[in-house]
């Protein structure tokens, strides 16, 4: 928040006044401020506010991010240690997320410091949020709440998961054709824990599309889609891509494909 006086007569002092929350910091701290004048030699200046933020307890990381492939191990610790002398009691008060996390509060160094052991549970595709409280016997600092992110990746995965050309107007469709141009759309396999990803084949239920693909590297294929143009019919155009792979957990992939003629 900024407070300042707005006119300064000829002679005169001006206060500007900066005040930043601390809420949630620790450590070192640096805020600026951008000052605009009609002063033609200093039409704008800048001041710089330091400073370091207190705390009795000092938590590091002060967020949680789980992030990781499915089957894996994730898990973070964030390590919790007291800043003044009167001995730290630190309990755990509730998990917002149980089943999505598993929780540790292990006490290093008596009276001085602790660790918070946050795992992954689930084994699936997916991301979540949630938070911890802790409760301490300090009065400054009487409850701490730790947040926490989870992106659980599949072991394999397709991208985009839904493909989609969009709409296209009648005559808009003749010109591709009458130019012999084409739209082609990319669909990326990625193997996120491995290099021996194979693609067996690719399917398509109907004839409205094709598709080809190509080796990026040892973890990753790319398939092209397009459209047969001269098979499309006005209205919604759908199909499904079918991606046959040697993973023995996800032998085929399937990505929903639709184009529009208007």
């Amino acid at each position: 928040m900024v407070r300042f006086d707005r006119t300064i007569p000829p002679g005169g002092e001006g206060k500007i006044t900066l005040q930043v929350s601390t809420k949630g910091f620790q450590g070192n701290m640096q805020r600026k401020a951008r000052i605009f004048t009609n002063d033609p030699k200093h039409p704008h200046v800048t001041i710089t506010m330091k400073g370091e933020v207190w705390a009795p307890i000092r938590v590091t990381p002060r967020y949680v991010r789980l992030r990781g492939v499915s089957g894996e191990k994730i898990e973070e610790v964030v390590h919790l240690e007291r800043e003044k002398e009167e001995p730290l009691t630190v309990k755990l008060a509730s998990v917002s997320i149980p089943d999505k996390v598993e929780v540790e509060l292990v006490e290093i160094a008596k009276g001085r410091s602790y660790e918070l052991k946050v795992r992954n549970k689930l084994e699936k595709e997916t991301t979540y949020g949630g938070q911890v409280q802790l409760t301490t016997n300090y009065p400054e600092k009487p409850e701490i709440v730790i947040r926490i992110s989870g992106y659980v990746q599949a072991a394999l995965e397709v991208r985009p998961k839904t493909l989609s050309f969009g709409r296209i107007s009648k005559k808009q469709l003749q010109q591709l054709q009458k130019d012999g141009r084409n739209v082609r759309r990319p669909v990326m396999v990625l193997l996120n824990n491995g290099n021996d990803l194979e693609i067996k084949n690719v399917e398509l239920r109907k004839s409205l599309f094709r598709a080809i693909s190509k080796k990026v590297s040892p973890g990753a294929v790319q398939i092209l889609v397009e459209p047969v143009l001269e098979k499309l019919k006005d209205g919604p155009n759908t199909d499904c891509l079918r991606i046959l792979t040697n993973q023995k957990d996800r032998e085929v992939l399937e990505v929903p494909i639709s184009f529009e003629v208007l």
